[in-house]
């Protein structure tokens, strides 16, 4: 949700939010004040109902911007402040059918691969059937792989998506390390690959353009790859970061856009469909088409 929306839910101000958000997106500052803003939330959310109203404010941003069908992440830090999973798994309910005469929302399970006493109890969560998929964020999943197997082997057994960042991948020596995760794990989804353009060593892309093997692989895989306006991608080499989508669409690979940290960026999915076709990425045609699959 944007900074407007999630004051009228939790009901205060952050002192100095708007200052704050730093135009080094994704330092050591940024990282450090987003952990903070994540505390409020979760001091926030306290009962059930608080986070069936998050969900709601979250969902009813999506149906301003004409979404038809969501799929949004739900994180599973929310549940610590509940009393047990059912409780959060009835505010997830709750919130989608309040909204199902407008939109279709897919909740997917978003875990922080770097805390590990929650992978047990996502993947319990998992196995609930509301979840139409598995996020993985953070590094730890990249430096310790084999601690996630269990969960995306049950994300596979109940037919539903997975998907990885690639920030826990973008400080790997080789691409033959990378290759090798990604193909134990099996995700269907890699999240912003274009994170990691201009890392020579990884021999992914080369002159913006993605070399035939990685190409090769990510098909051969069956791997769609989607973009947000991440904030990761707003330092260096962001121009060049931002026109790989575009060499994704040439070469025939399978993506989609999405949104991600509206909190913080505060750009919806046509905000950023738009900067693309302003930027000159794509034309309005190509972008209609790209927004509707």
């Amino acid at each position: 949700m944007r900074y407007d929306s999630f004051v009228r839910w939790a009901g205060f101000i952050i002192p100095n939010f708007q200052e704050r958000l730093l135009e080094d997106v994704g330092g050591a500052e940024d990282l450090e004040f987003r952990k903070e803003i994540f505390s409020y939330i979760n001091l926030r959310a306290g009962t059930p109902h608080d986070v069936f109203l998050l969900f709601c404010h979250s969902i009813s941003e999506s149906v301003t911007e004409n979404v038809k069908v969501l799929n949004g992440t739900v994180n599973v830090d929310l549940l610590s402040n509940l009393n047990n999973p059912s409780d959060f798994i009835d505010a997830i309910k709750k919130s989608c059918e309040k909204y199902a005469d407008k939109i279709t929302v897919r909740p997917y399970l978003g875990l922080n691969s770097d805390i590990e006493k929650n992978i047990n109890l996502a993947t319990m969560l998992l196995e609930s059937g509301i979840f139409a998929g598995i996020e993985l964020y953070g590094t730890a999943f990249a430096e310790k792989p084999e601690k996630f197997l269990t969960i995306f082997k049950t994300a596979r057994k109940l037919n539903i998506e997975s998907r990885i960042g690639s920030l826990g991948l973008r400080n790997f020596a080789d691409r033959a390390s990378i290759l090798e995760i990604v193909q134990n794990l099996q995700p269907n989804v890699i999240l912003n690959p274009n994170i990691v353009v201009k890392k020579d060593n990884l021999l992914i892309f080369r002159d913006g353009k993605i070399l035939p093997e990685v190409i090769n692989f990510l098909k051969s895989n069956n791997i769609r790859t989607e973009f947000s306006p991440a904030p990761f991608l707003s330092k260096q080499n962001s121009d060049e970061k931002i026109r790989v989508i575009r060499e994704f669409a040439e070469q025939g690979l399978d993506f989609k856009l999405c949104s991600e940290d509206m909190l913080f960026l505060n750009k919806s999915l046509s905000e950023f469909a738009a900067d693309l076709c302003n930027a000159g990425i794509f034309s309005k045609e190509e972008i209609v088409k790209i927004i509707s699959n």
